[in-house]
């Protein structure tokens, strides 16, 4: 019987043995789930009883994870290759609320095949997006009109927000905790893309995991970003359809930074603070506008060398970044609507992706390699057991079970 192997394999430095299906998923979660390649053998060994070295783990780790990247790719195309008007997918039962949201993390890449050793060591910005299937309700009027207890808790918000300490000459008695019905959506089921690839690359890939889904043909759908405007360039794009919101978590800090700009006492610029979050919080955001606009001409123009603490910058950029997302921040209809008004799953899930790619001494090959790490760890994080699904059928394994469609098409 003929095998196929992948290409990369020579490359790779793998030797010729056929690893069961069962014994290379534990090889490639252990790689995908470790602080490193080095605690992965070591685990394998000891737990599982498997005496494989780093290197291998590595190597097959970045084997399957650049497989799945190209089963991806694949995925992709086939999505932008549709006749347009596209037809949507549609799965059962419809998803009742689709939530997609976007982030970015890190990782330190650098420069391949210069011989051993860290060579041109850099960042790179990796695109990661979750795509939550929810069960939510709508609501008749605003279910959580007043500003939650946490945003006004200096305890709660000193690991967010730069600069807030607890003032020991506080008296301040402490709010009743919130005592409404928890209204926020429910997640039932989440998936996960990553790459290292520009954001142009980057949407249409979102746009094949979320069809894939059924997430187009959902009752409703939600596109959470922060402010940046390549977020938005994705969501219009690809996710037309979607309601744009952002996280209400930036503008919070944004307003934080502009209440310390005009105030020289903490307890004024925290009371401003928190009128301004409520008033966010509370869809008035025009008049948020109207002030800082107001403390922006009386304390001038930011000049062109400003430094970023420059209180005439912050207030600037914190106006600016209001006017620009003004439109994505209807916070009590999106409420109304049962619609999720924070990112916090997709910051969760960058933070997931971190502990894996992230580190000071930890170096990736920049290009395929990298991108291969990310793709084993999204698929470690989606619940729809992909990889072991996809290694119990991996092209060119002798375990797989070759059905007459496949053995034609070898054939060819």
């Amino acid at each position: 019987m003929s095998v196929i192997f992948f290409p990369q394999r020579p490359l790779l430095k793998l030797d010729g043995r056929a690893y069961s299906p069962v014994v290379l998923e534990r090889i490639v979660v252990a790689g995908g789930l470790a602080k490193s390649f080095a605690v992965a053998a070591e685990l394998l060994k000891r737990i599982g009883e498997i005496d494989v070295s780093s290197r291998q783990v590595n190597n097959l780790t970045v084997l399957v994870g650049q497989e799945l990247a190209a089963g991806r790719d694949r995925q992709t195309e086939a999505y932008a290759d549709r006749p347009l008007p596209r037809a949507v997918t549609r799965v059962a039962p419809s998803p009742q609320l689709a939530c997609v949201e976007v982030d970015g993390g890190r990782m330190q890449t650098r420069t391949a095949g210069a011989g051993p050793g860290v060579h041109e060591a850099h960042w790179r910005e990796t695109k990661t997006a979750g795509f939550f299937r929810m069960k939510t309700a709508s609501h008749a009027a605003d279910p959580h009109p007043e500003l939650p207890r946490c945003f006004a808790d200096r305890k709660r918000m000193k690991g967010l927000l730069p600069g807030v300490g607890e003032t020991p000459a506080e008296s301040v008695a402490e709010p009743p905790r919130d005592r409404v019905p928890d209204w926020r959506p429910k997640v039932l089921f989440r998936t996960c893309s990553a790459s290292l690839e520009t954001s142009e690359c980057f949407g249409p890939m979102m746009a094949a995991e979320a069809d894939a889904r059924g997430f187009f043909a959902a009752q409703r759908r939600a596109f959470l970003g922060d402010g940046l405007a390549y977020n938005w360039s994705i969501q219009r794009t690809h996710f037309p359809t979607f309601e744009p919101i952002v996280d209400f978590v930036h503008p919070v800090e944004r307003l934080h930074a502009a209440a310390r700009a005009i105030g020289d006492d903490d307890a004024r610029e925290w009371t401003q603070y928190v009128a301004w979050a409520a008033a966010v919080w509370q869809g008035r955001v025009e008049e948020v506008i109207g002030q800082l606009a107001g403390h922006s001409r009386s304390f001038g123009p930011p000049p062109k060398d400003a430094e970023e603490s420059d209180p005439r910058r912050v207030l600037a950029e914190t106006l600016t970044y209001l006017q620009n997302n003004r439109s994505r921040m209807d916070y009590p209809r999106y409420r109304c609507a049962g619609l999720p008004v924070t990112s916090a799953l997709i910051e969760s899930l960058v933070k997931e992706m971190n502990y894996r790619v992230k580190g000071t001494e930890k170096f990736w090959n920049d290009g395929p390699n990298g991108e291969a790490i990310l793709q084993v760890r999204a698929a470690l994080l989606s619940d729809d057991d992909r990889l072991a699904a996809y290694i119990r059928n991996r092209p060119g394994s002798p375990y797989a079970r070759r059905s007459s469609k496949t053995t034609l098409a070898n054939a060819a």
